[in-house]
C-alpha cells in the first residue's frame, strides 16, 4: 500500500489539515534562531570570562609578588 503525504506538492490540498502537529509555526522558528543566537553570545561571554580569569590570576600573582618583595624587604633590613 502507497500512502501520499503529499510531501512532493508545494501547496496543501483543500481537505489537508493545515495545522498539522508537525509543522513548525513563525514563534517556533523566531524562538529556535534567538537560541542560536544566545548559545552564540554565550560562547563569546565564556572565552571573554576565560580572558577575565586569566589576566586577574596574573594580577593577584603581580600584587603577590610586590607583597612578598615589601615584606622581605621590611623584615630583612636592620632598623637604624
Amino acid at each position: 500500500m502507497f500512502v501520499d503525504h503529499g510531501f512532493g506538492r508545494s501547496q496543501p490540498r483543500r481537505g489537508d489539515n493545515v495545522n498539522d502537529p508537525m509543522r513548525l509555526s513563525i514563534i517556533q522558528i523566531i524562538a529556535a534562531l534567538a537560541a542560536a543566537v544566545c548559545v552564540v553570545i554565550a560562547f563569546i561571554a565564556t572565552g571573554i570570562g576565560l580572558i577575565f580569569t586569566v589576566f586577574m590570576l596574573l594580577a593577584v600573582a603581580a600584587l603577590g609578588f610586590i607583597a612578598w618583595t615589601a615584606i622581605r624587604r621590611a623584615v630583612g633590613q636592620p632598623r637604624p
